[in-house]
Protein backbone atom coordinates (compact mmCIF):
# COMPACT_ATOMS: atom_id res chain seq x y z
CA UNK A 1 0.00 0.00 0.00
CA UNK A 2 2.70 2.46 0.54
CA UNK A 3 4.31 1.44 -2.87
CA UNK A 4 0.69 2.13 -3.92
CA UNK A 5 0.12 5.63 -2.29
CA UNK A 6 3.72 6.77 -2.90
CA UNK A 7 3.31 6.79 -6.40
CA UNK A 8 -0.22 7.62 -6.71
CA UNK A 9 0.88 11.21 -4.99
CA UNK A 10 3.21 11.91 -8.11
CA UNK A 11 0.50 11.64 -10.34
CA UNK A 12 -2.17 14.94 -11.37
CA UNK A 13 -5.45 15.08 -9.69
CA UNK A 14 -8.22 12.85 -11.10
CA UNK A 15 -11.82 11.32 -10.01
CA UNK A 16 -9.90 8.11 -9.08
CA UNK A 17 -10.49 6.91 -5.72
CA UNK A 18 -6.61 7.08 -4.35
CA UNK A 19 -5.80 10.39 -6.60
CA UNK A 20 -4.57 12.96 -4.57
CA UNK A 21 -5.48 16.89 -4.64
CA UNK A 22 -2.67 19.55 -4.63
CA UNK A 23 -1.14 19.85 -1.15
CA UNK A 24 -2.34 16.05 0.13
CA UNK A 25 -0.30 14.09 1.22
CA UNK A 26 -0.43 10.19 2.72
CA UNK A 27 0.29 8.66 5.99
CA UNK A 28 0.47 5.10 6.84
CA UNK A 29 -0.71 3.76 9.95
CA UNK A 30 -2.40 6.62 11.87
CA UNK A 31 -4.68 6.74 14.24
CA UNK A 32 -7.94 7.92 14.03
CA UNK A 33 -10.02 9.40 16.95
CA UNK A 34 -13.27 7.44 17.80
CA UNK A 35 -16.77 9.12 19.20
CA UNK A 36 -16.65 5.95 21.10
CA UNK A 37 -14.74 6.91 24.14
CA UNK A 38 -15.03 5.68 27.46
CA UNK A 39 -17.07 7.37 29.91
CA UNK A 40 -15.83 6.06 32.53
CA UNK A 41 -12.60 3.52 33.82
CA UNK A 42 -13.76 0.18 32.76
CA UNK A 43 -16.74 1.31 29.97
CA UNK A 44 -17.60 -1.88 28.57
CA UNK A 45 -19.08 -0.08 25.54
CA UNK A 46 -15.52 1.85 24.68
CA UNK A 47 -13.15 1.26 22.11
CA UNK A 48 -9.67 2.75 21.02
CA UNK A 49 -8.75 4.60 18.31
CA UNK A 50 -8.78 3.00 15.17
CA UNK A 51 -5.57 2.45 13.17
CA UNK A 52 -5.74 2.72 9.51
CA UNK A 53 -3.83 1.55 6.85
CA UNK A 54 -2.95 4.50 4.81
CA UNK A 55 -4.82 7.94 4.79
CA UNK A 56 -4.76 10.48 2.20
CA UNK A 57 -5.37 14.48 1.94
CA UNK A 58 -5.04 17.68 3.91
CA UNK A 59 -4.03 15.89 6.96
CA UNK A 60 -1.69 16.53 9.93
CA UNK A 61 -0.16 14.05 12.04
CA UNK A 62 1.30 14.26 15.26
CA UNK A 63 0.46 17.64 16.56
CA UNK A 64 -1.50 15.75 19.76
CA UNK A 65 0.42 12.91 19.69
CA UNK A 66 2.83 10.54 17.57
CA UNK A 67 0.06 9.47 15.15
CA UNK A 68 -2.52 11.17 15.49
CA UNK A 69 -4.11 12.34 12.72
CA UNK A 70 -6.18 15.57 12.16
CA UNK A 71 -7.39 17.24 9.47
CA UNK A 72 -5.76 20.83 8.49
CA UNK A 73 -8.40 23.22 9.08
CA UNK A 74 -9.02 24.31 5.66
CA UNK A 75 -8.96 20.41 4.21
CA UNK A 76 -10.81 19.71 1.53
CA UNK A 77 -9.68 15.90 1.09
CA UNK A 78 -10.09 12.67 3.03
CA UNK A 79 -9.55 9.45 2.53
CA UNK A 80 -9.09 6.70 4.59
CA UNK A 81 -7.50 3.32 2.68
CA UNK A 82 -8.07 0.01 4.21
CA UNK A 83 -5.77 -2.54 2.60
CA UNK A 84 -6.48 -6.12 2.57
CA UNK A 85 -5.11 -9.35 0.57
CA UNK A 86 -6.14 -12.26 1.79
CA UNK A 87 -8.27 -11.51 4.69
CA UNK A 88 -11.95 -9.71 4.92
CA UNK A 89 -12.79 -7.14 6.71
CA UNK A 90 -12.82 -7.71 10.75
CA UNK A 91 -16.03 -8.54 12.20
CA UNK A 92 -16.06 -5.99 15.36
CA UNK A 93 -14.48 -5.12 18.37
CA UNK A 94 -14.18 -6.73 21.28
CA UNK A 95 -17.14 -4.67 23.16
CA UNK A 96 -19.45 -4.43 20.28
CA UNK A 97 -18.68 -7.75 18.01
CA UNK A 98 -20.85 -6.45 15.29
CA UNK A 99 -19.28 -3.23 14.47
CA UNK A 100 -17.30 -4.56 11.57
CA UNK A 101 -14.13 -2.19 10.16
CA UNK A 102 -16.20 -0.79 6.99
CA UNK A 103 -18.78 0.82 9.92
CA UNK A 104 -15.62 1.53 12.55
CA UNK A 105 -13.45 3.52 9.78
CA UNK A 106 -16.46 5.37 8.94
CA UNK A 107 -17.48 6.87 12.17
CA UNK A 108 -13.86 7.44 13.02
CA UNK A 109 -14.07 9.38 9.55
CA UNK A 110 -17.35 11.40 11.00
CA UNK A 111 -15.44 12.37 14.06
CA UNK A 112 -12.21 12.83 12.77
CA UNK A 113 -14.22 16.36 10.51
CA UNK A 114 -16.15 16.98 13.96
CA UNK A 115 -12.85 17.44 15.49
CA UNK A 116 -11.59 19.46 13.22
CA UNK A 117 -15.17 21.72 12.68
CA UNK A 118 -15.11 20.55 8.81
CA UNK A 119 -18.79 20.21 7.02
CA UNK A 120 -18.80 17.37 5.14
CA UNK A 121 -20.62 18.78 2.54
CA UNK A 122 -17.36 21.43 2.24
CA UNK A 123 -15.44 18.50 1.52
CA UNK A 124 -13.82 18.07 -2.19
CA UNK A 125 -13.08 14.39 -1.88
CA UNK A 126 -14.17 12.55 0.60
CA UNK A 127 -13.70 8.44 0.02
CA UNK A 128 -13.34 5.22 1.66
CA UNK A 129 -11.52 2.79 -0.05
CA UNK A 130 -11.12 -0.87 0.94
CA UNK A 131 -8.14 -1.89 -1.39
CA UNK A 132 -8.35 -5.72 -1.76
CA UNK A 133 -7.74 -8.41 -5.21
CA UNK A 134 -9.80 -8.30 -7.61
CA UNK A 135 -11.00 -11.71 -6.94
CA UNK A 136 -11.75 -11.09 -3.51
CA UNK A 137 -13.96 -8.16 -4.78
CA UNK A 138 -15.53 -10.25 -7.84
CA UNK A 139 -17.02 -12.96 -5.38
CA UNK A 140 -18.13 -9.93 -2.95
CA UNK A 141 -16.51 -10.58 0.15
CA UNK A 142 -16.74 -6.80 1.31
CA UNK A 143 -20.18 -6.09 -0.57
CA UNK A 144 -22.34 -5.95 2.74
CA UNK A 145 -19.82 -4.32 4.68
CA UNK A 146 -19.09 -1.96 2.17
CA UNK A 147 -22.91 -0.82 1.58
CA UNK A 148 -24.39 2.26 2.36
CA UNK A 149 -27.21 0.87 4.47
CA UNK A 150 -25.27 -1.51 6.15
CA UNK A 151 -22.54 0.93 7.81
CA UNK A 152 -25.46 3.57 8.73
CA UNK A 153 -27.52 0.79 10.13
CA UNK A 154 -24.07 -0.34 12.53
CA UNK A 155 -22.98 2.87 13.77
CA UNK A 156 -26.52 3.65 14.64
CA UNK A 157 -27.13 0.77 16.65
CA UNK A 158 -23.65 1.73 18.29
CA UNK A 159 -24.56 5.10 19.29
CA UNK A 160 -28.58 3.49 20.64
CA UNK A 161 -25.97 1.83 23.08
CA UNK A 162 -24.96 5.41 24.69
CA UNK A 163 -28.80 5.98 26.06
CA UNK A 164 -29.04 9.25 24.04
CA UNK A 165 -25.41 10.86 24.72
CA UNK A 166 -24.31 10.48 20.65
CA UNK A 167 -27.95 11.34 19.60
CA UNK A 168 -26.76 14.79 18.53
CA UNK A 169 -23.52 13.59 17.11
CA UNK A 170 -25.03 10.52 14.76
CA UNK A 171 -27.57 13.29 13.72
CA UNK A 172 -25.38 16.05 12.84
CA UNK A 173 -21.76 14.79 12.79
CA UNK A 174 -22.11 11.24 11.52
CA UNK A 175 -25.11 11.33 8.72
CA UNK A 176 -23.57 14.23 6.74
CA UNK A 177 -20.70 12.49 6.13
CA UNK A 178 -22.16 8.71 5.40
CA UNK A 179 -24.63 10.54 2.85
CA UNK A 180 -21.54 12.14 1.75
CA UNK A 181 -18.70 10.07 1.37
CA UNK A 182 -17.83 7.76 -1.26
CA UNK A 183 -17.37 4.01 -0.96
CA UNK A 184 -15.45 2.01 -2.85
CA UNK A 185 -13.78 -1.68 -3.38
CA UNK A 186 -10.97 -1.14 -5.52
CA UNK A 187 -8.90 -4.08 -7.01
CA UNK A 188 -5.17 -4.08 -6.14
CA UNK A 189 -4.92 -4.72 -10.11
CA UNK A 190 -7.02 -1.50 -11.32
CA UNK A 191 -4.67 0.49 -8.87
CA UNK A 192 -1.51 -0.44 -10.64
CA UNK A 193 -3.25 0.05 -13.96
CA UNK A 194 -4.30 3.50 -13.43
CA UNK A 195 -0.57 4.15 -11.90
CA UNK A 196 0.57 2.62 -15.01
CA UNK A 197 -1.83 4.39 -17.43
CA UNK A 198 0.85 6.82 -19.18
CA UNK A 199 4.04 4.64 -18.60
CA UNK A 200 3.47 0.94 -18.33
CA UNK A 201 6.57 0.33 -17.49
CA UNK A 202 6.49 2.18 -14.85
CA UNK A 203 4.67 -0.44 -12.42
CA UNK A 204 6.18 -3.63 -13.65
CA UNK A 205 8.43 -4.09 -10.52
CA UNK A 206 5.35 -3.10 -8.34
CA UNK A 207 3.18 -5.44 -10.19
CA UNK A 208 5.81 -8.48 -9.67
CA UNK A 209 5.59 -7.37 -6.05
CA UNK A 210 2.13 -7.73 -5.94
CA UNK A 211 1.90 -11.08 -7.56
CA UNK A 212 4.31 -12.42 -4.58
CA UNK A 213 2.19 -10.79 -2.48
CA UNK A 214 -0.78 -13.09 -3.50
CA UNK A 215 1.25 -15.92 -3.96
CA UNK A 216 2.50 -15.41 0.05
CA UNK A 217 -0.86 -14.70 1.46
Amino acid sequence: MKLVLNQASKLPPTDFPISFLPESTWYSESLLPSAFEARFRGDPLSEARTNADGVVGHIVVGAQAKADLELSRTASHFTVVEAKVGSPLSSGTSNAKYFDQAARNVACMAEVLARSDLNPSEMLKLDFVVLAPNHSIEKGTFAEEMSRQSIKSKVKRRVSEYEGSLDEWFEEKFVPLVEKVRLHSLSWEDAIRWLGQDSPGSTEELKAFYEKCLEFA
